[in-house]
């Protein structure tokens, strides 16, 4: 009996997610009982802190990874992606740094998107969120913008979303590695290096494209999604 390699891929991180998920419910439980010791001193109640705080990053590195290799049913409706963007800007604004700027350009009358809100929402703050953090130390600039546009040779339209920051730009040694799980250049310990998979999973469950460019002084990541009419 063979296994199709993808389907045993798919069996061996759905039962680690839900083995990894069982014992960090145990973590939480026995750390949320310690914590509420009161006659434990500050410097053991701080270590348990972190301890709890990295239990919670594991629980969420878990899902995501499961995300990716069995997504949960995507709930399709239409939606006015300029409102949307709109509606998300305190979002996109809690992610820059204080000396960030951001704008949004977003065309009138954009043609509506027959799409899960949910990820249209993690795909976009994954993109936001990279671009503040190009520019979170010395400040700069970041441009998110909407816009439709027609197929060559026929009436049908895409709508392009891109985000484009004035950070110091990707290195070409690393551009062909950057949607590779797990692969991150943050020096950050909580760093998953999962965000723009993530991103470019979700943009191709639409039916969508995910691409960049990037030089110094600027980068912008683009994609494009089919309309409703389409």
């Amino acid at each position: 009996m063979q296994i199709d390699h993808s389907d045993f891929q798919d069996q061996l991180v759905r039962g680690l997610a839900h083995r990894m998920n069982n014992i960090l419910t145990l973590f939480h439980g026995y750390l949320g009982l310690l914590l509420e010791n009161k006659d434990l001193d500050k410097a053991t109640l701080e270590g348990l802190a972190k301890i709890k705080l990295g239990a919670a990053q594991a629980s969420e590195l878990i899902d995501r990874t499961h995300s990716l290799v069995r997504p949960s049913a995507t709930v399709l409706r239409e939606i006015n992606l300029g409102d949307y963007l709109r509606l998300l800007r305190s979002t996109f604004e809690g992610l820059r740094g204080p000396k960030t700027t951001m704008e949004l350009e977003i065309e009138e009358n954009l043609p509506h998107l027959l799409a899960d809100a949910s990820r249209i929402r993690t795909a976009m703050v994954e993109l936001v969120k990279n671009a503040c953090e190009s520019t979170f130390a010395g400040g700069g600039h970041v441009l998110i913008s909407a816009r439709s546009e027609h197929l060559k040779g026929s009436r049908s339209k895409l709508i392009i979303v891109s985000v484009t920051d004035n950070g110091p730009g990707i290195p070409e040694e690393i551009r062909e590695r950057i949607f590779t799980p797990f692969f991150s250049t943050k020096k950050k310990s909580n760093a998953a290096g999962l965000g723009l998979t993530v991103a470019l999973s979700f943009v191709q469950q639409h039916g969508g494209t995910l691409r960049f460019e990037s030089e110094c002084g600027r980068t912008t990541f683009e994609f494009r999604l089919p309309t409703v009419q389409d």
